[in-house]
């Protein structure tokens, strides 16, 4: 499941990165956190769904959903 798929209030845990994800996209997800094994929640996606807000590691973020096309999930409840 990619991340931009997560419908409100699920969770999964991140398992990879998309082969097509740039290098500097990926560098600043793991920055952020977007470390395998991570459980990230979906809070709220915006009217035009194009960004969501996301729950990870104690902090809420917003990530555009093009970027958040890239994180591959594992594992999900709602």
């Amino acid at each position: 499941m990619i991340l931009s798929e997560l419908k409100l209030g699920q969770e999964g845990r991140i398992e990879a990165f998309s082969e097509k994800c740039p290098v500097k996209i990926k560098r600043r997800l793991l920055d952020l956190g977007f470390i395998t094994g991570t459980k990230v929640r979906l809070v709220r996606k915006s009217i035009l769904s194009k960004v969501v807000l996301l729950e990870l590691r104690g902090y809420v973020l917003s990530l555009q959903k093009k970027i958040a096309n890239y994180v591959i999930l594992g594992g999900k409840n709602g």
